[in-house]
């Protein structure tokens, strides 16, 4: 529970630490007592709760890691601490990417849990049979990661080398941002 705290605090929770956690507890008792509520089987809660936050994972995971590798120099550090830098605030093109990217995800996943009953909305359009085994796979998260890694071969490069070359300007102007 403390690192829940702490992970609350990260996202900008104006609290101290005791507080925070406390607020962390209170969200997992209201999330478990909600998973109570639903009287479903645990085994089919720790799937669709597993593959409903897998989906997203997987697609950040995709666009994180192509993005490193298509990177050929360092991050240019200060701009990575403070705004108005070498880097945006916001790289839309993934933000979009990553929102797009999960609901195709999400339509090719299936799930028991009354409240993701919405998933796999994908597999009609698709030909897929709802009790089909591939509906039970889940491909939706591989797809994910798989659309994800696409994204910024497809989208970033051209954006990642102006902020390389904004990153070489920087430190040769000896600015820092």
């Amino acid at each position: 529970m403390y690192s829940g705290g702490l992970a609350l605090l990260a996202t900008g929770l104006r609290a101290t630490r005791p507080v925070a956690t406390v607020v962390a507890v209170v969200v997992v008792a209201m999330i478990g007592l909600g998973l109570l509520a639903l009287d479903a089987d645990l085994g089919d809660v720790i799937r669709d709760v597993a593959t409903t936050l897998a989906v997203p994972i997987a697609a950040w995971a995709g666009i994180f890691a192509v993005e490193m590798m298509i990177r050929l120099r360092r991050f240019h550090a200060p701009s990575l601490l403070a705004r108005g830098g070498v880097y945006p605030a916001v790289r839309w093109v993934n933000l979009v990417g990553l929102v797009v990217i999960s609901l195709i995800g999400f339509g090719l996943t299936s799930a028991e849990l009354p409240g993701l009953g919405w998933q796999g909305y994908l597999f009609p359009l698709l030909g897929v049979p709802g009790t089909a085994p591939l509906a039970g796979a889940d491909p939706g998260v591989l797809v994910a990661l798989a659309l994800g890694a696409l994204l910024p071969v497809v989208a970033g490069i051209p954006a990642i080398r102006r902020q390389e070359a904004a990153g070489r300007e920087a430190i040769a102007a000896g600015t820092g941002t």
